[in-house]
């Protein structure tokens, strides 16, 4: 099993840039990304002008590095999640609950989906999205050695994290997604037949 951390791994390194990130991640907690700058950046991280500017040139180059470190921790404890289980229906279950809850549970993320959507939303959705992109290749490196056909992996990795986009993008519903067990018994109702049905049809090929 791949550990994607790897690719997500964060430049500028060291206690300051950390404190950086962090300050990041409070601004947009609270306020969201329209009032993200350089300025409020450096205040919340209690940090001067020129230190935030030695670690990092910009506002857009600060942002990119605190989403691309938020990912490699996402990424780490979905991993982290599936390590301890060989079979792949559990791994399933515990991998989609596991990353469900970090989306819907981050703080930063849930208010610039709330004051910022016109911007965050093309990062999710859309031809191009990068966040569907990274997590179709995430999702895919956990089922390499599963029982599903190489061929199927990556359709069925971008089915799973097109259900947790949508999930977390399009909150409420019927389907109880937010009770105690609800992630799991989304994954065990309509993922795990996915997946069965998959590998007892697996002499069959996914359109490329």
């Amino acid at each position: 099993m791949s550990d994607m951390s790897a690719q997500a791994a964060v430049p500028g390194g060291g206690n300051t840039s950390s404190r950086i990130l962090d300050a990041v991640l409070r601004v947009a907690e609270a306020t969201g990304l329209h009032k993200l700058s350089m300025d409020e950046i450096a205040r919340a991280g209690r940090i001067g002008r020129a230190t935030l500017y030695l670690h990092f040139p910009g506002r857009d180059a600060v942002v990119k590095a605190a989403v691309e470190r938020e990912l490699a921790r996402y990424f780490e404890r979905v991993t982290a999640a599936v390590e301890p289980f060989d079979d792949p229906e559990v791994r399933l279950v515990r991998g989609f609950a596991a990353g469900y809850r970090e989306l819907r549970d981050h703080r930063a993320l849930q208010t610039v989906l709330r004051t910022n959507p016109d911007v965050i939303r093309p990062y999710f959705m859309g031809p191009h999205s990068p966040a569907m992109d990274r997590s179709r290749d995430f999702i895919e490196s956990l089922l390499r050695g599963e029982n599903l056909p190489e061929s199927m992996q990556p359709a069925f990795a971008e089915h799973i994290a097109r259900a947790i986009h949508s999930l977390v993008l399009t909150p409420g519903g019927v389907l109880g997604i937010d009770a105690p067990d609800g992630p799991e018994n989304y994954a065990r109702n309509f993922l795990v037949p996915v997946l069965r049905a998959m590998i007892a049809d697996g002499a069959v090929d996914v359109p490329s």
